[in-house]
């Protein structure tokens, strides 16, 4: 232990300087000295109930965002008369008032309501019936249902959305069965009126507050240099159609989605075909949330087997089937694209709403169904299939002509549908329509299907393991225990828990300095296509990215890895940014979504079934749970009428604005209490904790008491860090977790868990960082301890960190763009300090510099941090830290 440092503080009985730091940091920067942290001078006792929270300045808050509005030249969304109408939970209130119900009638009380909801979600119609038939419920509940079906009747009294419609499809098939007749198959065509839907998403006062009418153009100065694209209404689609359709005119943009899902386990084949509908209106914050019931379900395409008709003609009967059913669904959006609808809209003013079809979210072999293209070739435009791999981006393609040139149809690609859908839709685009699909395309396709499997081939299956299982751990990170090699099924999830890591894993390897290049580059456009919010400086960034990508891929041509790049999901990375620069950012038309809805809409649907005829029983009980939701949605809207119920608080959830506010959260009371020196020293690897806080209460104190081995210590476990919302994100706050919790020894049966000192950014120099923002000003350093100042010394107003330092952060390496660091060292000893909790930025996530060979390091996830010699600083570890080190 470097104890001779402790004497030299007391003999000269002030702060001095420490000699000989390996790391040669200036005098003024020893131990991360903050000369501007603040103390209570005043308060000279601790107290008992020392508050969990703690508010500080933040001082790595994101620029704030200003947004400079061009407005639309011409009136929008004028409405028709100059007076409100009555919404129609202003309707439902009257119609209760008038029949002396309260908000949960027909339910007799809010009790016997909140069961209602607790049965209708969570418990089948028999399990209910059971349930209600108990004696027990019967005695002591006193509802007014006693059974499934007089609850069902109640539920069925409540107003319910838009009515389902079923249509009976006769496909007359090409082949001729024993009897010499022509063998047929008819199917369900279940789906309900699109305009009914829309009224219902315009019309719900939910969303009030979060809905536009009003396309606009926003910047991020008043030069109008760089613009921005989150909200479909910033994009330049809707400003463009709005210059299409006559002054006051509302344009509701339709998003539209399907997908096919398998509804039986196990056995059976089973399966349904979803159509979901929402509007560009709401915000993509609320619309993206299933919580929210801002998307509807449109309908159920049926899922027939077509066994009647030949192999040569199946396929393609399948897409003009696809193509009728949707024609059926989507025909009132003719006269009312055009035309226009009056609708009550969720302000209460009545409008002329033009419902405009304006995206289709869909993956790849559903988007090529809706163009009716080959699945060899782009559904959004003609390249050609053997130049999918170039950096060519061929004009967007143009709608077919109906059949009169046959010969055009096979040269470009497209299957002859001689009517689609969308082919009288007003103001429609549809290969205009299609959107990024970043689970598809990125995570799936492009990282996992083809740079995760090119890599393996190149660095080995079982070293590329290796270097997986001895990856640092950080708090909700995954560990691959077993490496990659092992995971026989992957999701999003997984995906994009490698990603985080992937760059650290496969730099210092054996492979070639490009192929580092590339997979670089294909992480880069991966997480900037992941922003919430672009601008035009991220979309320069987002094609610089590509540009790389495709400038240096053919190294893997070089290595036989590959013969080519015609691959469709690296093609449509081309589309992004005019999808972008049109529909805005891609988060508000993630495939996954879709995929989160089937759950409630087809899977739960059918499991409430008979599994006959089961479209229809879903679409029953679709109706039933969207009646129970729509009368939560009243009665909040209810509660929030009431005076005195609103909130005074003038915070805009909607606001993309930075919080001027950071936050910190430690427990209550530390759990670790009366810890003596000696165990830290063990445990904890706190070698140097006496002369370090001697240092800092000399720094903030004028005649301290020194510290001693005596001395007893409260810790705390963690200390989450709240950052302020990011304004490339969304506005939800993010927190880091930081641990530092010593080795737990196995005992009998339950298995211990390794020691834990988590790594994170602390403010070195304040001025740097508030000048120039990201990480400048910030250092690296490893918490060992976090601790309350023993009461003998004084009073702090924040707990006290004990930390090791890194060196300072420097130029990026060039090769990989991540900082590499080391360990901090003085006197041969780790260079350790205790500051102030507050001046702890975010968590931050370390990789140990792996070299050719992991193996032969002897590294674990456990302790490859204790080990290392080097470090990249991850900024891949979440898309706010990538931002934070990327987006000036």
């Amino acid at each position: 232990m470097c104890r001779d440092r402790l004497r030299e503080v007391l003999r000269q009985g002030k702060v001095a300087a420490f000699e000989g730091d390996d790391s040669a940091r200036s005098e003024d920067e020893v131990g991360g000295t903050l000369t501007s942290e603040p103390i209570d001078d005043d308060c000279n006792v601790r107290s008992s109930q020392r508050p969990s929270l703690e508010e500080v300045e933040d001082i790595d808050a994101p620029p704030k965002s200003q947004r400079y509005v061009e407005s639309f030249p011409r009136p929008v969304a004028t409405p028709i008369h100059a007076s409100k109408v009555k919404t129609k939970f202003e309707i439902l209130l009257e119609d209760q008032t008038r029949a002396n119900e309260d908000q949960w009638g027909p339910f007799a009380s809010q009790e016997e309501w909140d069961l209602a909801v607790w049965l209708m979600k969570n418990v089948g119609q028999r399990s209910t019936d059971e349930f209600l038939k108990l004696q027990a419920t019967r005695d002591r509940m006193n509802l007014s249902f006693h059974n499934n079906r007089t609850f069902l009747k109640k539920v069925d009294a409540l107003p319910a959305g838009p009515q389902w419609e079923c249509e009976i499809i006769t496909a007359p098939g090409d082949q001729v069965g024993e009897d010499g007749e022509i063998i047929g198959e008819e199917m369900e065509l279940w789906y309900r009126n699109p305009i009914e839907c829309i009224k219902e998403l315009v019309g719900n006062p939910a969303f009030g507050d979060s809905i536009s009418f009003v396309p606009e153009r926003v910047y991020t100065s008043s030069d109008g240099d760089d613009r921005i694209y989150d909200e479909m209404w910033t994009g330049d689609w809707w400003w463009n159609t709005q210059g299409k359709l006559p002054d006051g005119a509302a344009i509701t943009p339709l998003i539209l989605s399907s997908d096919k899902t398998q509804l039986s386990q196990f056995q059976g084949d089973k399966k349904a075909w979803p159509v979901y509908l929402t509007i560009g209106n709401i915000s993509k914050e609320v619309r993206r949330r299933p919580s929210a019931h801002a998307t509807l379900l449109l309908g159920y395409l049926p899922v027939p087997k077509l066994n009647c008709y030949s192999d040569a003609t199946r396929s393609l009967t399948s897409y003009r089937l696809f193509h009728h059913c949707m024609s059926r669904i989507l025909e009132p959006l003719i006269k009312a694209g055009q035309d226009g609808v009056e609708m009550v809209c969720a302000d209460g003013f009545a409008r002329l709403i033009h419902p405009i079809l304006a995206a289709y979210v869909a993956d790849y072999p559903e988007q090529c169904l809706v163009s009716c293209c080959m699945e060899n070739r782009c559904p959004r435009c003609t390249v050609d299939p053997k130049e999918r791999g170039d950096f060519i981006q061929p004009p967007i393609a143009v709608e077919h002509e109906n059949g009169h040139n046959p010969q055009r149809f096979s040269d470009d690609g497209i299957r002859a549908i001689y009517q689609p859908f969308w082919h009288n839709l007003p103001y429609c685009n549809i290969f205009e329509c299609f959107t990024p699909d970043l689970l598809h395309q990125l995570h799936k396709g492009l990282f996992k299907d083809h740079i995760v499997k090119w890599c393996t081939a190149l660095v080995g299956e079982t070293e590329l393991d290796a270097r997986f299982k001895a990856m640092s751990r950080y708090p909700g990170l995954r560990h691959f225990s077993k490496g990659i090699s092992f995971v026989s099924q992957w999701t999003g999830t997984e995906h994009r828990e490698m990603q985080k890591i992937f760059l650290g894993v496969l730099a210092g390897s054996a492979v070639d300095k490009r192929v580092v290049t590339v997979v670089r580059a294909a992480l880069d456009f991966i997480y900037y296509a992941q922003l919430q919010m672009h601008t035009s400086t991220t979309l320069a960034a987002l094609k610089s990215c590509l540009e790389t990508f495709h400038r240096h891929k053919d190294i893997f041509i070089q290595l036989e890895i590959r013969k080519h790049f015609n691959i469709p999901k690296i093609h449509c990375l081309l589309h992004y940014f005019a999808s972008i620069q049109a529909l805005g950012s891609n988060d508000g038309y993630n495939s996954e979504l879709p995929e989160r809805l089937h759950i409630d809409f087809a899977k739960d649907a059918f499991r409430a079934s008979n599994r006959k005829d089961y479209h229809e029983q879903m679409a029953l009980w679709l109706q039933r749970r969207e009646a129970m939701w729509q009368r939560e949605a009243y009665i909040k809207w209810l509660k929030d009428q009431q005076p005195g119920d609103q909130d005074t608080n003038t915070d805009d959830g909607m606001s993309i604005s930075a919080t001027s506010i950071q936050k910190y959260h430690v427990a209550k009371r530390p759990p670790l209490r009366g810890v003596s020196v000696e165990f830290l020293f063990t445990h904890f690897s706190v070698m140097d904790l006496i002369p370090a806080l001697t240092t800092f209460l000399f720094q903030h104190q004028s005649h301290p008491i020194l510290p001693n081995m005596s001395d007893r210590f409260d810790l705390y476990k963690q200390i989450i860090i709240t950052l302020p919302p990011n304004v490339f994100l969304s506005g939800c706050p993010i927190t880091n977790r930081i641990r530092t919790t010593p080795a737990v020894p196995p005992s009998g049966r339950r298995v211990g868990s390794p020691a834990i000192f988590d790594t994170a950014l602390i403010i070195d120099n304040l001025t740097e960082h508030q000048s120039r923002g990201g990480f400048a000003g910030l250092r690296v350093a490893q918490i060992r301890m976090i601790f309350l100042l023993p009461l003998q010394f004084g009073v702090h107003p924040h707990p006290l960190v004990y930390v090791e330092w890194f060196t300072p952060l420097g130029i990026p390496d060039p090769l990989t763009g991540m900082h590499i660091i080391n360990r901090s060292t003085r006197n041969h000893c780790p260079n350790s300090a205790v500051i102030s909790a507050h001046r702890i930025v975010r968590a931050c996530h370390l990789m140990g510099k792996y070299g050719t060979s992991v193996a032969k390091k002897g590294w674990t996830a456990d302790t490859v941090i204790e080990k290392g010699k080097e470090f990249y600083l991850n900024p891949y570890i979440h898309v706010d830290t990538f931002a934070t080190i990327n987006i000036k």
